[in-house]
């Protein structure tokens, strides 16, 4: 039954993704009526198999911690581009991803554990373990660390004068190709939003520290919290004992990631797509 609730997060996750990026996609852009031309816009997207096999390919290559492409997440509508980008900051957890989404995931889960236990006042346990202290430190290492360097970092390069004209698209385009940047280096997936600049000293370095933190701090992290659940002695389950296995937890666990996700990023994601989608559509 646990497995089956963590495949249900996952979708829950992946499916309103997917399907945003499609009809994000599907309108067209809405300046180009301007020239009678409606509809889709095919340009930096995979012909062979349409708008479908396109939303599909980039939503699940981002959703797992795959760095293939079929398009050029440049020249997709902003809403449709905040999709990956998106998918990525949230530790690329859908379907367990490959090498790091299935121990971000584990972060989370004990992440929710840990924070349904405080608000019910029940004792914190997964697999019948429980969740102290330590194992607490290290899921919010894992789920924490590639994303607050995306912050960092992001705002380290936003203050240099060159980040500009590294920028294909100046302003909240340009600003989500920017964080992209950090986004694919840190949470392991090798991406590129495309038109950014990013062959300068500056971006080699950091974005070098980049792949080295955000992948090997989670990675030790969670290797302790392992370590550390391995020498708990296992508690039976008593009427003390939260169910992770249950509809009510699944939904918890869910808006958890989310909530982390919104909290962290909402900021850039303002500033980002959702700007671009405002000024797109004749907003602001």
């Amino acid at each position: 039954r646990q497995g089956w609730a963590i495949y249900i997060v996952m979708l829950a996750i992946y499916l309103p993704a997917l399907g945003t990026l499609y009809v994000a996609e599907l309108g067209g852009n809405p300046l180009m009526e301007q020239f009678d031309v409606t509809g889709v816009s095919m340009e930096g997207k995979e012909a062979r198999f349409g708008l479908g096999g396109t939303a599909l390919f980039a939503a699940s290559t981002t959703a797992t911690s795959c760095g293939a492409v079929n398009a050029m997440f440049d020249s997709f509508m902003p809403i449709a581009g905040m999709v990956p980008m998106l998918l990525i900051l949230l530790g690329e957890v859908v379907f367990g991803g490959v090498g790091s989404g299935f121990y971000t995931f584990i972060g989370f889960i004990v992440l929710a554990v840990f924070i349904a236990g405080l608000m019910i006042g029940r004792s914190p346990e997964y697999l019948g373990k429980k969740i102290e202290v330590r194992e607490m430190r290290m899921a919010v290492l894992t789920v924490l660390v590639p994303g607050v360097l995306v912050l960092i970092l992001t705002g380290i390069a936003l203050l240099l004068p060159g980040t500009a004209e590294a920028m294909h698209n100046p302003g909240p385009h340009g600003l989500s190709e920017l964080v992209y940047t950090f986004a694919s280096m840190s949470n392991n997936n090798g991406s590129a939003f495309a038109g950014f600049d990013a062959s300068g000293i500056f971006y080699a370095l950091t974005g070098a520290a980049a792949m080295a933190i955000g992948r090997f701090v989670p990675a030790v992290a969670m290797l302790a919290l392992a370590g550390s659940i391995a020498q708990k002695k296992t508690v039976p389950p008593g009427p003390g004992t939260l169910a992770t296995a249950s509809a009510t937890f699944t939904v918890w666990t869910i808006l958890v990631i989310l909530i982390v996700g919104a909290l962290t990023f909402f900021p850039l994601f303002a500033m980002g797509p959702i700007a671009d989608h405002l000024l797109l559509f004749g907003g602001g």
